[in-house]
């Protein structure tokens, strides 16, 4: 565990070396003041007992003065360079940590909720910018005051060098034993907060369903034992740390008491000067206080232990569906063609190849789905470049799985899907993902304005071409948004809710549209991105769609007659099988065939 965090240090330490130069600096100028204003009392200790002048006193008294002020002055800016290293470190590390999270795939964030995430990626990493800050200010710093001291103490008399080496090895031996026991409480304080934050983040979205069906003393009910869980290991917490107080402060008494009865002795003895007593009990004296910041930020990086072994094991999550960049998707809309494709969701946490902790609990089977049953059957279909694809069926038939294996939010188990010949498995994510466009019915709005919604936040990637106004305003036309448009307060720097509140499901659908529009893709996915709209918005559409379908290729799921009028072919799937699949106009015409039922029917009805 220890090597893990001096890794971790040391990688996210690395770019701002000229930083911590300066800080050792301080703190070796901060330390060595701290050891040389003692010295200075001895000498005015020892000129006043033998009737030094006044002026002389005076001068002593005035060096300590500037010595002890210069020494708070560079502790203050060396506590000031090690906050600022610290959280400039650990920011870098909360980046990785997001990046590496929305790299993962859906089976991850299945078995995840965005609260437990929240408190990895920004809790865990909270907890370790005190222990990078202080690690050089606390801990480094008053280790080497404790040599430091320790040193002139051996210097001074070798016996009172012992006493303050055995106070030294005692106290830290201590702290070293109660080390494990600590990390593991903290651990589970960790674990416990990740899980309750996750539950309540859950909850706090499903407010008005929870009231409205009187579930409020479920969830109370769930959260106390939760609560109570975390409350039991901080009272543990709390216990150590108070018997690691109290003995840490015994081992200071008793060494300061054998200190300061040798010393008396010696003295009587004529031995030592009366300043000698005073700077040897001082260094003793002394050595408390670096011991007890020691303790603390021991304590503390208990807590930061047990927070990079989680965020270790974080980045040890690979996800299912690996980076690739093999090939490259030519500039037009593909062939698409699925080849004996057979799929099961396996979500699941894999740490190289292994399973990872689900609830808290290591699963090391090399594969153990959580959901087994088979989605798709052998699956093999073709789609002529420029064509649309009408996908039907009923709920979990599998439609919707045949989009998310196309965008490869999952991986194929067998088979193989293609785009114009080349496997999707072979073309990196960022360029399939760019030439694939996709509408779902869920749409996810952030609070921020409608521009910034409507290209992603791309404006302020500087390594992505930006999507100027004009671009954004003629998406808008098309559609039939200007009305809308000019209605607004502020036009495109008006500012959304988060999750699109204020705006109407339709909207909503229609910004998602414009998204699409914007990016220009060369296949569209349009999972019954029409199911919320009502007939009057849904109309407002039709122009949209077709001229996004021009000159593209399209898969269209949908429940509705009228929005799979357009498709070229039409697919139906029942049970994860193809059921039928041909062309919309000769299936249509076939009064034996399923769509011509369902043409009948009437699709509402037949595939709810």
């Amino acid at each position: 565990m220890a090597q893990s965090s001096i890794s971790l240090l040391r990688v996210y330490l690395r770019p701002y070396h000229r930083r911590l130069l300066i800080l050792l600096l301080l703190i070796l100028v901060g330390i060595s003041l701290q050891l040389f204003a003692p010295q200075i009392i001895r000498q005015f200790l020892d000129a006043a007992q033998a009737g030094a002048a006044t002026r002389l006193l005076v001068q002593m008294g005035l060096l300590f003065l500037l010595a002890t002020l210069l020494q708070k002055g560079a502790a203050l800016a060396a506590t000031y360079f090690g906050e600022d290293l610290g959280w400039a470190a650990t920011n870098r590390l909360r980046v990785d940590l997001t990046r590496h999270c929305i790299r993962l795939d859906m089976g991850f964030h299945k078995l995840r909720t965005p609260g437990e995430l929240i408190q990895r990626i920004d809790g865990d990493v909270t907890a370790l910018a005190e222990y990078f800050s202080q690690l050089f200010v606390q801990v480094f710093g008053n280790t080497l005051l404790i040599l430091g001291i320790l040193f002139l103490l051996f210097r001074e008399d070798w016996r009172f060098g012992l006493i303050g080496l055995a106070y030294g090895l005692f106290t830290l031996g201590f702290l070293r034993l109660i080390q494990t026991p600590t990390v593991k409480i903290w651990n589970g304080i960790r674990q416990g907060y990740a899980e309750m934050f996750g539950f309540l983040e859950e909850r706090f979205n499903g407010t008005e369903d929870i009231r409205a069906n009187g579930g409020s003393a479920y969830v109370l009910n769930k959260y106390y034992p939760m609560h109570a869980n975390i409350a039991r290991k901080r009272v543990r917490a709390t216990l150590y740390g108070g018997f690691t107080f109290s003995s840490s402060q015994m081992l200071h008494i008793l060494a300061l008491a054998a200190t300061l009865g040798l010393a008396g002795f010696a003295y009587l003895q004529n031995q030592i000067s009366i300043g000698t007593v005073f700077l040897l009990a001082f260094y003793i004296d002394l050595m408390e206080s670096p011991i007890s910041r020691i303790r603390r930020q021991v304590a503390n990086m208990q807590r930061a232990m047990a927070s990079v072994n989680r965020i270790n094991e974080f980045f040890q999550i690979q996800p299912d569906v690996p980076e690739a960049a093999r090939q490259t998707l030519p500039p037009a809309a593909p062939t698409v063609r699925f080849h004996n494709v057979i799929f099961a969701y396996k979500d699941r946490l894999s740490v190289n190849g292994k399973q990872s902790s689900v609830n808290g609990k290591l699963i090391t089977d090399h594969r153990l789905p959580i959901t087994t049953q088979t989605v798709l059957h052998d699956i093999t279909f073709t789609l002529p470049a420029n064509h649309t694809l009408g996908v039907l069926g009923r709920t979990g038939s599998g439609k919707t799985t045949l989009t998310r294996l196309l965008f490869r939010l999952y991986d194929v188990d067998t088979g193989a899907i293609t785009l114009d010949s080349i496997d999707v498995r072979d073309v990196a994510l960022s360029d399939l993902r760019q030439r694939v466009g996709m509408v779902t019915q869920e749409v996810q709005l952030f609070a921020a304005s409608i521009r910034d919604n409507l290209t992603l936040f791309r404006n302020y990637d500087d390594t992505a071409v930006p999507i100027s106004d004009a671009d954004i305003h003629q998406a808008i036309h098309t559609l039939g948004l200007d009305a809308w448009l000019a209605g607004l307060p502020d036009g495109l720097d008006t500012m959304l809710k988060s999750g699109g509140k204020g705006l109407s499901a339709g909207e909503a659908q229609l910004l998602a549209f414009t998204r699409v529009f914007l990016r220009d893709p060369h296949l569209i996915i349009l999972d019954e991105a029409s199911s919320r709209l009502d007939p009057a918005t849904e109309q407002l559409l039709e122009r949209a769609i077709d001229r996004l379908l021009q000159n593209r290729t399209a898969i269209i799921i949908a429940h509705r007659l009228q929005t799979v009028q357009r498709a070229d072919d039409i697919l139906i799937l029942a049970n994860g099988r193809i059921a039928e699949h041909g062309p919309r106009i000769q299936l249509a015409a076939e009064p034996g065939s399923r769509f011509s039922q369902l043409l009948q029917t009437g699709f509402e009805e037949a595939l709810a």
